[in-house]
């Protein structure tokens, strides 16, 4: 009975001992960017291209909404701009892109806005939408990057149902701008704006990034605590021996 309660105490205390390490751990971001190019499902619009990607696997949803009434609602795209891709229907991308280049070989969201009469601005190269995000689970920490912002119109509209109101300032060619949320289920907002100081309007992108613990350095802090305890109980087994 007493070697059970030292086994249980021991359980126990490996098990807070991991929980507060875990705690302390370095935290490392997580891309929810697909990182293979291509069309992104949407909840709301049909493929055009007739092989898109699924997000619900990356633990989200994303709805595409109406911003402009010249406008049908955006299509978006899995990105690199460092390769060139042609999907049809008037949607090409090239390489390097057209306007907003992000860093080669790294995936960021990419809109397509389409006129209500069917066109695509800019040969399907301009990158503005509005779109809402639906995550399976809340989210303690998303990180959103906001790419090549040179206009007003990009903004968060609201986080979990409730309105935001948060305009990304504008900056110089190819600034990255960068907003931190906590504890999000749901995110609306817009990328890019029409007309403006442009001829067709202002593109951008967006990258989203879920910072989580790191595993690695989790596990192995937690394997130190476990070994740590152990030990401790050997010594005491010991000291009782003699």
């Amino acid at each position: 009975m007493k070697k059970l309660t030292i086994l249980a105490t021991t359980i126990a205390a490996s098990t807070i001992g991991l929980n507060v390490i875990g705690g302390v751990s370095k935290a490392q971001a997580a891309s929810l960017v697909p990182p293979v190019e291509g069309e992104i499902k949407l909840t709301n619009v049909a493929c055009l291209t007739g092989s898109c990607i699924d997000t619900t696997p990356y633990g989200y949803t994303v709805t595409s909404q109406n911003y402009n009434p010249d406008y049908k609602p955006s299509l978006l795209f899995s990105d690199d701009s460092a390769t060139s891709n042609s999907y049809g229907f008037g949607i090409s991308f090239g390489k390097p892109d057209g306007g907003t280049n992000t860093i080669a070989g790294e995936n960021w969201f990419r809109p397509v806005a389409r006129r209500t009469n069917g066109k695509l601005p800019e040969n399907g190269q301009l990158e503005v939408g509005q779109f809402k995000f639906d995550f399976t689970s809340t989210i303690s920490e998303l990180v959103l990057s906001f790419f090549d912002v040179e206009d007003i119109g990009t903004s968060i509209l609201s986080v979990n149902g409730v309105a935001y109101g948060g305009a990304i300032t504008p900056g110089s060619d190819a600034n990255i701008k960068k907003v931190t949320l906590t504890n999000v289920k749901s995110l609306e907002l817009k990328l890019g704006n029409i007309g403006g100081r442009f001829a067709t309007g202002d593109g951008v992108r967006l990258d989203v990034n879920q910072t989580v613990p790191e595993p690695g350095t989790t596990m192995s802090l937690g394997v130190l605590g476990l070994v740590a305890l152990f030990g401790l109980q050997k010594r005491r087994k010991n000291s009782q021996t003699v």
